[in-house]
């Protein structure tokens, strides 16, 4: 029994985005814990996680950056790739 090419494509697509997802977590983890997903982080605890539900109105960013906080700010630091 042979799929229609549409449906083909649509495998092929989920596929790859699977694969995809999958090792931007692998490397993301891998990232945090020092070279291992199972390892943890250095910063890392214990395994309970807390949040706390923040909400900001529309006009929290246009209250916080005065002209004066504007001409202060400097750039955040880019991120740097070793052995570039």
């Amino acid at each position: 029994m042979s799929l229609p090419q549409h449906r083909k494509l649509a495998l092929a697509t989920a596929t790859a985005l699977a694969l995809l997802t999958a090792g931007l977590a692998w490397q993301a983890a891998a990232a945090d814990g020092g070279g291992h997903p199972a390892s943890p982080g250095a910063g890392a605890k214990s395994g309970t996680v807390s949040s706390e539900r923040v909400e900001h109105g529309p006009g929290a960013a246009e209250d916080y950056w005065t002209p004066e906080r504007m001409r202060a700010a400097e750039p955040a630091p880019m991120p740097v790739v070793p052995g570039e």
